[in-house]
């Protein structure tokens, strides 16, 4: 932020017959159509209109965790049919009902009309059997529609890295990280940055720190929220005396423990506020642990945008912060004469 304080403008198994994955040379495909978080879903009107819809409906767009208001998972559209201008929407649901089924079917192919695209079809005798497929694989075909779209995130801003960004923190947290050009270094101090976007009323924070790995409990919830809030009293203040951003401790914040590429992550989605004062809003704290250094390294992206949608900006923030990874070597800094 151009200020430096917080004043803005206000997937399991599928348990079905078959599961396949291809590519048909997505280097010669069009560019897939279609925003991120956007299904579309082919499904015979009158089967939209009854209980297979509902339940379609019901399962995609379930309210995204860790927002302060409540945001589907998906945004859905319908057809009837996939017709020639529709194959190249990115992501695609295809449901076909017919008796001449002799079971349910559920699969998914990469890349067929498009770049970076995904259909999941769903084969099945009744609108009964398509229910209970949906309702068993709903979690893994959200699951793969969002990986999907963060990657195709992550290959978009490594087209516009900023690299200087890149050096830095390589430099100052031995981490490789993607940074899109349209964030600025606005806050350099000695264990901790503030990197910042905006866009109108649209604000993006990405704030970063590391510490000592010195035992476990230390990436423990409630560890990771005192850490936060002490660092961002230090150096995240707010736009009157005394106030400063923190975690709001009413709303326990989603909690994930994964690996990525061997590293092992917490990430946490939760909200923020500011400490006597009215501003806030969500917020994801992925913390990575650096056993070659022995530290910890945490980012934290944020958003503000009052009363509007935020589900695309945390995930935008959760795509940048799924790239950081420790450094492979300890980089070189050359020492002032």
């Amino acid at each position: 932020m151009k200020t430096k304080i917080l004043t803005f403008v206000l997937i399991g198994l599928l348990g079905v017959s078959y599961f396949i994955s291809c590519n048909t040379g997505s280097n010669i495909l069009p560019l897939g159509q279609g925003r991120a978080g956007e299904l579309l879903i082919i499904i015979s009107d009158h089967l939209w209109k009854g209980a297979c819809g509902d339940s379609i409906r019901h399962y995609l767009t379930e309210p995204v965790q860790g927002l302060p208001a409540p945001e589907p998972t998906f945004t859905l559209s319908q057809k009837g049919e996939l017709t020639p201008f529709m194959q190249k929407f990115r992501n695609i649901v295809i449901v076909n009902v017919d008796p001449g089924y002799e079971k349910t079917k559920l699969g998914y192919k990469t890349n067929v009309y498009a770049q970076d695209q995904l259909i999941f079809n769903l084969d099945a005798p009744s609108a009964d059997s398509a229910i209970g497929c949906m309702y068993r694989n709903k979690n893994l075909i959200a699951a793969h529609f969002l990986t999907r779209d963060r990657d195709a995130t992550i290959g978009d801003y490594k087209k516009i890295i900023s690299k200087p960004i890149a050096e830095k923190l390589l430099e100052k947290f031995q981490v490789d990280i993607v940074i899109p050009r349209d964030y600025s270094l606005d806050v350099e101090k000695e264990n901790f940055v503030w990197i910042a976007r905006e866009e109108g009323e649209k604000n993006w924070g990405v704030l970063m720190w590391k510490e000592p790995y010195a035992r476990k409990s230390q990436l423990e919830p409630d560890s990771l929220i005192a850490k936060m809030n002490a660092m961002t009293r230090k150096y995240v203040p707010g736009p009157t005396d005394g106030s400063y951003m923190a975690d709001e401790p009413t709303v326990l914040p989603v909690v994930k423990r994964f690996e990525k590429n061997g590293v092992y992550a917490v990430q946490m989605n939760g909200l923020w506020q500011t400490e006597n004062s009215y501003m806030g809003g969500p917020y994801v704290n992925q913390t990575i642990v650096d056993t070659k250094r022995g530290q910890l390294v945490t980012g934290l992206g944020f958003v503000f945008y009052p009363n509007r949608d935020k589900r695309q900006m945390v995930r935008q923030l959760e795509a940048i912060l799924y790239t950081m990874m420790p450094a492979e070597e300890q980089p070189v800094v050359a020492k002032k004469e």
